[in-house]
């Protein structure tokens, strides 16, 4: 298998971390250092990390639901100590390789997917398998028809054109919505709702693909079916 992608299931952390570690000279296989992402390594090459060997993958492979609640990164680790997502993560439940499916901002609450399975991981984040995300989004102000048609049309944000699939009102009269996307850009909603004017107050992720929260308690996880994973993978 290429190189980053053995660093991903030795629980070296996540993808971009895997590369950067590669591309800062800190990764060797059998002794000598390694330049390149995809350099092929076998079960039977030595890989070290910083002068330490590289754990073996587990097995296992593992698709996990968390609730999560504010304050914690969407990271493998940080730097500067401060609580991730992986820390809500039972011991009996942290494989090697476990990384969270997409982000959410420390700020934000709600459905966030963490697993072991590179594959399920594009799958679930990558734009082009259109897998669906939906918020429930409260404002300070509510949206005029034409701030809901911007940002079906798209707006513009750091990183790009982003735009809607749906902005639904949850009830008449408030100012909350359930919006859909189908995209991953970095504080994306917050940022679009700015675009048209408006402050995002509360954000919470309800449904990826096919799958919902449901009454799962806040800060809890809860390991998916293979059957579930699916549903979130598609949709």
């Amino acid at each position: 298998m290429p190189l980053v992608k053995r660093l991903v299931a030795g629980g070296a952390g996540s993808r971009r971390r895997a590369a950067a570690l590669i591309i800062e000279g800190l990764v060797s296989v059998n002794g000598q250092p390694a330049t390149s992402l995809n350099h092929p390594v076998s079960a039977s090459d030595a890989v070290s990390v910083n002068g330490r060997p590289l754990a073996q993958a587990e097995k296992r492979t593992v698709y996990l639901l968390l609730n999560k609640p504010r304050g914690y990164l969407c990271a493998v680790s940080d730097s500067r100590g401060r609580p991730t997502v992986l820390d809500l993560v039972p011991e009996a439940l942290r494989v090697a390789g476990l990384v969270p499916v997409g982000r959410l901002d420390a700020d934000s609450t709600g459905l966030l997917l963490l697993s072991n399975d590179g594959a399920f991981v594009e799958r679930v984040t990558h734009p082009r398998y259109g897998v669906v995300k939906e918020y429930d989004v409260l404002l300070d102000r509510a949206l005029w028809p034409r701030d809901q048609a911007r940002l079906l049309d798209g707006v513009e944000i750091e990183g790009g054109l982003a735009r809607a699939l749906s902005v639904e009102p949850v009830r008449k009269g408030e100012a909350r919505y359930a919006v859909e996307l189908a995209e991953g850009k970095k504080r994306e909603v917050r940022l679009m709702m700015r675009a048209v004017g408006r402050r995002v107050l509360r954000l919470t992720r309800v449904r990826v693909g096919g799958l919902r929260l449901g009454r799962l308690p806040s800060g809890s996880v809860r390991e998916l079916s293979a059957q579930e994973a699916r549903k979130a993978s598609h949709g």
